[in-house]
């Protein structure tokens, strides 16, 4: 697979004044003698969209270091290991399917996709989801290309800067969560649904999107609760779980240095979300409402 699947696969912002005050927050109180920023992503957004996005790029670089989920410094060592972590061994994706639904699902990926499915046969189903759902959402929305993702946009700044970049968690370890965390057989069930359900998941995306535009973290979340995509458990896999390891981290870093912490927007949201976390460990967390 080409450079630019990877990256879409990879990863899979409009600030005004309200939004600001929902999706970028500043972490300030608890001993901090510089505060830290805490801001929620969303991958699939052109940054050509984004108001006021070299103010919020200047912000960045006003701190120490930028932290996101992992550190994307060096994109072809991640492609290396991604090639590396998403392929299976003994099982190809025919394997896990009923025949109807494979051709099913082969029929779609050659009209949509220009795809042959059996040349991708030996990566995990969840990278095909990826794949899959990232490509559909660049067409249907008529982008001329993949947007470059804003966490690292992020990075480069700080590199440009000299300033330290820091990953809340490896590639190996997001790795093994997307590919190795939720069997085989029921990420091929998840991605048969996805493909059968190809315009009620467009439609999320698109009420995902209206509710980050308008900086709705509430509407987030509740979109998120309503999605049947995924079961509770493997959402508190994903989001909740990951949110309490980053959290530990985030403990640690911000009084030892001002951090631009830009990390996905669900990870914000909810009891269980970073808003919340900081605040209950002691720190003042409030929306920035003018840069």
């Amino acid at each position: 697979m080409n450079k630019r699947n990877f990256t879409v696969a990879l990863f899979a912002l409009f600030f005004i004044v309200t939004i600001q005050a929902q999706l970028l927050w500043k972490v300030s109180g608890n001993g901090l003698t510089k505060p830290s920023y805490l801001f929620g992503t969303h991958h699939l957004i052109e940054k050509e969209q984004i108001q006021d996005f070299d103010k919020i790029l200047a912000l960045a670089g006003q701190a120490d270091a930028v932290v996101g989920e992992m550190d994307m410094s060096n994109m072809l060592s991640l492609q290396l290991k991604m090639l590396k972590g998403v392929m299976m061994k003994d099982t190809t994706i025919k394997d896990l399917m009923s025949e109807s639904d494979y051709k099913m699902v082969e029929a779609e990926f050659k009209l949509s996709m220009n795809m042959n499915l059996k040349t991708l046969g030996h990566m995990k189903p969840m990278m095909l989801s990826s794949l899959y759902t990232i490509m559909i959402y660049t067409k249907m929305n008529k982008l001329k290309k993949q947007p470059e993702g804003v966490d690292i946009l992020f990075q480069k700044r700080a590199h440009k800067d000299k300033k330290q970049v820091i990953g809340l968690e490896t590639i190996e370890q997001q790795m093994d969560l997307l590919f190795n965390s939720i069997p085989l057989k029921r990420q091929a069930d998840m991605l048969v649904k996805g493909v059968k359900e190809k315009d009620k998941g467009m439609e999320g995306l698109k009420k995902l999107n209206e509710a980050y535009l308008s900086g709705d973290l509430k509407k987030i979340e509740t979109l998120n609760t309503e999605d049947d995509d995924m079961t509770p458990e493997e959402k508190k896999m994903m989001i909740e779980n990951r949110n309490d390891n980053w959290i530990k981290k985030l403990t640690i870093l911000i009084p030892a240095k001002s951090c631009f912490v830009a990390v996905g927007c669900l990870h914000l949201v909810g009891e269980k979300g970073l808003i919340e976390q900081l605040k209950k460990a002691g720190y003042t967390v409030e929306g920035v409402d003018q840069l």
